[in-house]
């Protein structure tokens, strides 16, 4: 198999803080689907920062498809991983929905401009904002705006998914048009790691358990 990510001999703190890892070692096979568990504090969401190169780590290195991420732009991760944070409202910034969802083909000169909208369309109706194209993205509901974040993200053709809580304000309905969309990742052979505090969500959704502990990082 071949490995998304690489941590080698990982070590984090903030300024002026304890350290939150220290000589962390784990990698991650691109197919993987995984959550990532521990408790309230313990370091999951700065972790996953770390993986996008939001943060950089005070020793050690972590590489992505073989290429040490400290040496690649925020950009170049983004082409790679798609990232869906905790809070929506941190990654919608377009004038509308439809802009919004446009913006990860922008940049794409092979883009197919019909298989794009169809694309864009499938995932708009399967999380129930196809009627809100026009609508400036944080006139939506909070529930809304995290369907339009998890709709951009898996409408992209990115290798690797990393999702944090992506499951928060959603509905039964749209937890389970959630989960189609991860089942449909699988079957493309495409992974991603899933922060989560609901054990039923991850029980259906990954294949494996990744835990924060002692300044650590295991599968269990």
């Amino acid at each position: 198999m071949t490995n998304i990510y690489t941590i080698n001999s990982l070590t984090f703190s903030y300024p002026k803080s304890e350290t939150i890892f220290e000589n962390v070692n784990i990698s991650i096979e691109k197919n993987q689907h995984i959550g990532l568990i521990g408790p309230n504090g313990c370091g999951k969401t700065t972790l996953v920062k770390l993986m996008m190169g939001v943060l950089k780590p005070c020793t050690g290195q972590i590489h992505l498809k073989g290429h040490n991420i400290s040496d690649m732009s925020l950009s170049e991760i983004g082409k790679n991983v798609g990232f869906v944070f905790q809070n929506p409202e941190k990654q919608l910034f377009a004038p509308s929905v439809l802009e919004q969802m446009l913006f990860n083909y922008r940049f794409d000169k092979n883009i197919n401009e019909t298989e794009t909208n169809n694309k864009i369309d499938y995932y708009l109706d399967l999380f129930g904002l196809i009627d809100y194209k026009d609508s400036f993205p944080f006139n939506l509901s909070l529930g809304q705006k995290q369907r339009l974040a998890l709709a951009s993200i898996l409408s992209r053709d990115a290798d690797f998914l990393i999702m944090d809580e992506p499951n928060t304000g959603l509905d039964i309905f749209h937890l389970k048009n959630l989960s189609t969309s991860l089942l449909s990742l699988k079957n493309e052979n495409k992974g991603y790691l899933i922060i989560s505090h609901d054990k039923s969500f991850l029980s259906k959704n990954v294949d494996k358990l990744l835990r924060i502990r002692d300044k650590g990082v295991e599968f269990v």
